[in-house]
């Protein structure tokens, strides 16, 4: 019986191998199985976080238990090998994120793992909902964050959601912002948008899907929808 103060699986990263003695990898606390036996026999292979495999194993090579774990998740994967450089290209093509020395000090492995993490959200920004709650005056990130909206936010990203591609016109946004005074406003509406892309940045993991076209004005590169 697991310990009560043992990490879910899911909000814990799971270290395959005789190397993992760590708590703790950067943000993920971590689960050891000292083989890939040891992890296959769990019951819980596939609903961790994120996976830290070593090339050595007893039992099922790593090579094939990266395979096999990323046949059913899409989870943050590292190899760490004795051998990275032999290691290196059969890593990635078996599944793995990225291929490190056995030896690489465990901020490296933080590091390579906050990467991917990084790169898989602003993968998820291109793909996910992103939802705008005017009457709560707030913008939903795909990863569940909400970034709190002044009212011109709000304005700018109503009328993205209005548009049938996402690509608002800049006369369209200096007319909403301020109506009939909006021409010749383009600074201020430039700075407005600069403080709107900032905003989602800073209070988010995802990159702003807020973008300047040359000669149109701006789109929002994701979906977005309305609560």
């Amino acid at each position: 019986m697991d310990n009560p103060n043992t990490p879910a699986p899911e909000s814990a990263l799971a270290w395959v191998g005789l190397h993992g003695t760590a708590v703790r990898v950067g943000e993920w606390p971590v689960r050891h199985f000292e083989d890939s036996d040891d992890f296959l026999l769990s019951g819980l292979a596939h609903r961790f976080g994120a996976y830290v495999v070593e090339s050595r194993q007893r039992g099922v090579s790593g090579l094939d238990l990266l395979r096999l774990v990323r046949r059913r998740s899409d989870a943050a994967v590292l190899l760490l090998s004795a051998e990275p450089l032999q290691d290196f290209v059969p890593g990635l093509q078996s599944g793995a994120d990225m291929v490190l020395g056995l030896d690489a000090p465990l901020e490296h492995v933080a590091a390579a793992l906050a990467a991917v993490e990084r790169r898989r959200g602003q993968a998820q920004a291109a793909t996910g909902h992103w939802t705008l709650d005017r009457q709560q005056l707030k913008l939903v990130a795909p990863d569940g964050t909400e970034i709190a909206l002044t009212d011109s936010d709000a304005v700018i990203l109503q009328a993205f959601a209005d548009a049938p591609d996402q690509r608002v016109p800049r006369e369209l946004l200096l007319q909403r912002l301020w109506g009939p005074d909006g021409a010749g406003m383009d600074n201020a509406l430039h700075a407005t948008v600069y403080r709107l892309r900032k905003r989602i940045e800073k209070n988010g993991r995802l990159l702003s899907p807020l973008q300047a076209v040359a000669r149109v004005g701006y789109e929002f590169r994701a979906r977005l929808q309305q609560a």
